[in-house]
C-alpha cells in the first residue's frame, strides 16, 4: 500500500507557489528597471530611493503582521495580503511619473508587507524540528527560484509586447490562483485540518510532548495550553543572544538580498551593455545556483547536523565573500568569470535562510512565531531599506558616462563579513537548551 503524503508538505508546496506568485511583483520590477527608468526619466538614483521606499515600509509591516498573525491566525493575514498584492501590482502598470512610482514603492511596502510571516508562521507549526530548516526552505525557494525564472519570463514578455506596463497588468490579474489556494487548502494548525491523523498531530508536537509541555494526545486548546505554560514578550526576546544574533544574521541576508535583486540587473546592463533579453537570463543564473544551495544547506542542517543552524549559516557567510568580491572586481565582460561570480554568489549567499529562519521557532515556540520573526525582519528589511541608498550613492560616473558599481558590490561584500561575526555568536542547537529565555517559552 502506498503510504500517504503527509499533509504538512502539501500546505508547504502551496505556500510557496502562493507566494511566488506573489514575488513575481518584486523580481519583474527589478528586471525591469532599465525599461521603467527610461519611460519614466527615473535615474540611478531614483530606483535606490524606490527600492528604499519599499523596505522601509515593508519592515515595520512585517512586525505588524506578526502581531496579527498570533492575534487573527495566519490565513487571514494572508488572503488579504494576496488582495492587497493584486491591487498594488496591477497599480504599478498606471503609473506615469517619477512622484507616482516612489508613492507606489513607498505604499506597496506597507500593504505587502504582510506575506512572509503568516505563510512562515504556519509552516513553524506543521514541522517539528526535524523538518523546519526544509520546510522554510520550501518557502524560500519562492525568492530563490522564483527570479530564476520569473526574470526570463518578464523580459521576454516585455519585449515581445513592446511594453513593461503589460507585464504587470497579467501578473497582477493571477493573484486569483493563491488566494483560491490558500482559502482551500491551508489550514493555521493541524488539529483545524479535518482529515488530520494522529500521526500528523503527533508529529507536529513532538518537541512539546518531549518537552512535557503537553501529553501526547491532548491536542484540544492546545495553542492555549502552551502560551498558559509562559508567554514571550518582545524584552524576552531581545535578552536572548541567539535571538540577537539571528537579527544581525537577518539583516546581511535581506542586504545580500535586495542588492543582487535591485543591482545585478542594472549592473548587467550598464557594465557589460547586455540587452533586455540576455540580461534576464544571466540574472537568472544567481537565483537557479541559489536554490540548489539552500536545498543542500537546509537538508544538512536538519539531518546530518541534527538542528545545529550555526554550522550551515557561516558556511553561507564565509562562502559568499569572495564571489561578491569577483563581482565587483570585473571591469570587462568575461563572460566565464561573471558566470563564476553570479553562480558562487547565488549558491552560498542563500545557504542560510532555511536555518536561521527556524531558529525563532526553536529558541521559543512556534506558537509566538509571528511576533519573533515579524521583528527579526522588521529589523532586517528598515536597515536593508538604507542600504540600497548607500549602494546607489556608491554607483560613480566617469567622463564619458559609463556607470562603476565596483564600490556598490565591496560594501555588500562589507557587510557579508559582518554577517560572519554575527553567525559566531549563534548558540549551537544544545546550548539553546539551556538559555534562560527557552525556559520562559516551554519549560
Amino acid at each position: 500500500m502506498r503510504s500517504r503524503t503527509p499533509y504538512r508538505w502539501i500546505i508547504a508546496i502551496v505556500l510557496f507557489v502562493a507566494y511566488s506568485i506573489q514575488y513575481l511583483d518584486r523580481v519583474k520590477s527589478s528586471v525591469l528597471n532599465p525599461s521603467i527608468a527610461h519611460d519614466l526619466g527615473l535615474t540611478t538614483a531614483d530606483i535606490g530611493t524606490g527600492a528604499f521606499l519599499m523596505l522601509l515600509f515593508y519592515g515595520p509591516s512585517q512586525y505588524v503582521s506578526g502581531l496579527l498573525t498570533d492575534r487573527f491566525g495566519a490565513k487571514k493575514v494572508l488572503i488579504f495580503s494576496v488582495v492587497a498584492w493584486s491591487f498594488m501590482t496591477m497599480y504599478m502598470g498606471l503609473i506615469q511619473t517619477r512622484d507616482e512610482y516612489l508613492w507606489r514603492m513607498a505604499l506597496f511596502g506597507v500593504l505587502v508587507g504582510t506575506e512572509y510571516v503568516p505563510s512562515a508562521r504556519i509552516l513553524m507549526r506543521w514541522f517539528n524540528k526535524e523538518g523546519r530548516a526544509r520546510a522554510q526552505t520550501v518557502l524560500a525557494w519562492a525568492w530563490i527560484l522564483t527570479p530564476a525564472w520569473a526574470s526570463v519570463l518578464a523580459t521576454q514578455f516585455a519585449a515581445h509586447a513592446n511594453s513593461w506596463r503589460v507585464v504587470f497588468f497579467v501578473t497582477g490579474a493571477m493573484g486569483v490562483v493563491p488566494l483560491v489556494m490558500i482559502a482551500l487548502l491551508v489550514f493555521d494548525r493541524p488539529e483545524q485540518y479535518p482529515k488530520a491523523t494522529e500521526d500528523d498531530l503527533e508529529y507536529a508536537y513532538r518537541d512539546e510532548i518531549a518537552a512535557g509541555t503537553i501529553r501526547k494526545g491532548q491536542y484540544t486548546n492546545v495553542q492555549q495550553i502552551i502560551l498558559k505554560k509562559g508567554s514571550v514578550s518582545l524584552l524576552d526576546l531581545l535578552r536572548n543572544p541567539t535571538y540577537v544574533a539571528v537579527i544581525f544574521v537577518d539583516i546581511v541576508m535581506q542586504i545580500t538580498l535586495y542588492g543582487a535583486l535591485t543591482w545585478i540587473p542594472l549592473y548587467l546592463s550598464d557594465a557589460f551593455g547586455f540587452r533586455l533579453q540576455t540580461m534576464g537570463w544571466w540574472s537568472g543564473l544567481y537565483f537557479v545556483a541559489g536554490a540548489a544551495g539552500s536545498l543542500l544547506s537546509s537538508w544538512m542542517s536538519d539531518k546530518v547536523f541534527r538542528g545545529n543552524r550555526k554550522i550551515m549559516i557561516l558556511v553561507c557567510f564565509i562562502g559568499l565573500a569572495p564571489f561578491v568580491f569577483l563581482l565587483g572586481s570585473l571591469q570587462h565582460a568575461d563572460h566565464v568569470l561573471l558566470a563564476i561570480a553570479l553562480c558562487g554568489m547565488g549558491f552560498f549567499g542563500n545557504m542560510a535562510w532555511g536555518p536561521f529562519l527556524a531558529l525563532p521557532a526553536e529558541i521559543f515556540s512556534p506558537e509566538v512565531y509571528g511576533k519573533a520573526m515579524g521583528f527579526v525582519n522588521g529589523v532586517g528589511y528598515f536597515v536593508a531599506a538604507f542600504s540600497a541608498k548607500i549602494f546607489a550613492a556608491l554607483v560613480t560616473i566617469d567622463a564619458l558616462g559609463k556607470k562603476d558599481y565596483t564600490h556598490g558590490w565591496y560594501f555588500i561584500a562589507i557587510c557579508v563579513a559582518a554577517g560572519v561575526f554575527a553567525a559566531s555568536r549563534i548558540r549551537t542547537a544544545k546550548d539553546v537548551v539551556r538559555e534562560p529565555a527557552q525556559s520562559t517559552a516551554v519549560q
